[in-house]
């Protein structure tokens, strides 16, 4: 007979506790193949229990296969259940460590005091009860369409790009559109990435299983004759504010990069526009995609930068050619976007909050880059050089000291402060600079960080 001491205080059900109890005697062998269950009523009056707690723990057993019913007899366990020797673990997996440090000059996060929480908030509260239901079982592999419609206003009123919203397709960051990218233009594309840049590109078109290679800079952004050496068919390019140089390319570069796709059918431009809100002197900077007259840019942004980076929401604009492909091709897609952070999006830039947001923060920022390089500047003058601070949310710092880049970067990091230097981002590390350059991203950092980090450095770097 079955005994078994039920737990009243826990919160599991007295079936489960049986059935659990039962599952694992049988794979522990200790209830044989073949062995007859007591039946309900014998059990039920054994264990004080009613016989529908047993019925109901039976039958969980029954339809998990550890036991077989045979009319007018009882059930069985199984005969064919032979369950492997349970291993011990020896080893745990460890977790990968990361260096913390009390300053971080990263350049992939934003200022977090001055988001309009309760505005989100209210936004989403009144999504959940008014437009979530009618939206709930919306799928659309491009996103959401009239998110999309808010995109285009976007994109035309401040980058001048005339996109229809069915050119545009919504994804969870550049690992998910850089993914159908690969699959939309073609493994078999070779597909090449600025050198020096945002490293995390070209692994993501690596890992994606594309042919994938690197092209050096000059000082006008993409080399274009180091670009004709190579079998590109595919660039990916930051022309309005390249990372992490800053170099903006001219009108004359651009124009030659648009006529080197025209040279192939098959040839495109993915053009990576990813800080482009935020120009603190002039003109913003045009989109090479506003001169793309026959459809050979793949234009491509997020909200990374403007809201946040833990949102997840980036977009693309596809040539026409492309969106046919995609629609032939993807339809079984569904997009990563989760529809209640689409639907908070889309109010977000329809109540005017997100233009509100964009332009207060452009004015925090400019304030913050101005004190960093002012405290930079009292501390090291003449030692170091200010390069590419007019736009972006960070920039670069020749040091004209008697040091190595890397050993300045291990320095400040003996004191609790992470920079970063050029060298990082090089894949191929060819060329050479006149200076040790450092990257300073300021945009989550405030005015006492700013001190104490510059103090810092000043004590082990002079």
């Amino acid at each position: 007979m079955i005994t078994f001491y039920f737990d009243i205080n826990k919160d599991i059900p007295l079936y489960e506790q049986l059935y659990t109890f039962i599952k694992n005697a049988i794979e522990k062998n200790e209830l044989k193949a073949n062995e007859k269950l007591p039946s309900k009523r014998k059990l039920a009056a054994h264990l004080k229990i009613s016989q529908t707690t047993i019925e109901t723990a039976y039958l969980q057993l029954l339809a998990e296969g550890y036991i077989q019913s045979v009319p007018r007899v009882g059930y069985f366990v199984l005969d064919s259940l032979n369950f492997p020797k349970k291993r011990k673990t020896k080893h745990k997996i460890a977790k990968k460590k990361e260096a913390s440090y009390d300053f971080d000059f990263k350049t992939n996060k934003v200022d977090t005091d001055n988001f309009p929480y309760r505005q989100f908030a209210k936004i989403q509260r009144d999504i959940i009860l008014d437009r979530l239901p009618e939206a709930i079982n919306q799928i659309d592999y491009f996103g959401l369409y009239s998110l999309r419609e808010k995109i285009a206003d976007i994109l035309f009123a401040y980058r001048g790009i005339e996109a229809l919203p069915e050119q545009i397709v919504v994804g969870s960051g550049s690992e998910h559109l850089i993914s159908l990218l690969v699959l939309l233009l073609g493994r078999d594309k070779f597909i090449y990435t600025e050198e020096p840049s945002y490293l995390k590109n070209y692994l993501l078109y690596k890992e994606y299983g594309a042919n994938v290679g690197v092209c050096e800079l000059d000082e006008q952004g993409l080399s274009l004759d180091k670009l004709k050496e190579y079998r590109a068919d595919v660039v990916h390019v930051a022309p309005s504010h390249q990372y992490p140089t800053g170099i903006i390319t001219p009108v004359s570069r651009r124009i030659d990069l648009l006529n080197w796709a025209l040279e192939k059918d098959e040839r495109y431009i993915v053009e990576d526009d990813y800080d482009s809100e935020f120009r603190f002197s002039g003109n913003p900077i045009p989109a090479l995609k506003v001169m793309d007259e026959y459809d050979k840019v793949i234009y491509m942004n997020s909200f990374s930068k403007s809201i946040s980076p833990g949102f997840r929401v980036s977009f693309m604009v596809l040539p026409r050619k492309l969106v046919k492909r995609y629609q032939d091709s993807f339809s079984y897609f569904s997009c990563s976007v989760p529809i209640m952070t689409q639907l908070s999006l889309e109010k977000f830039i329809e109540d005017g909050i997100f233009e509100k947001h964009l332009n207060r923060m452009k004015i925090v920022y400019k304030n913050k880059r101005d004190v960093l390089i002012h405290i930079l500047k009292e501390n090291f003058g003449d030692d170091i050089a200010i390069k590419g601070s007019d736009a972006g949310l960070h920039f670069l710092v020749e040091v004209k000291m008697n040091f190595t880049e890397n050993q300045l970067v291990e320095k400040a990091k003996s004191v609790g402060v992470r920079v970063y230097g050029l060298g990082e981002f090089f894949i191929r590390k060819l060329r050479k600079y006149d200076f040790p350059t450092l990257i300073f991203g300021y945009s989550h950092l405030n005015e006492n960080d700013f001190f104490e980090a510059v103090n810092r450095l000043r004590k082990v770097w002079k």
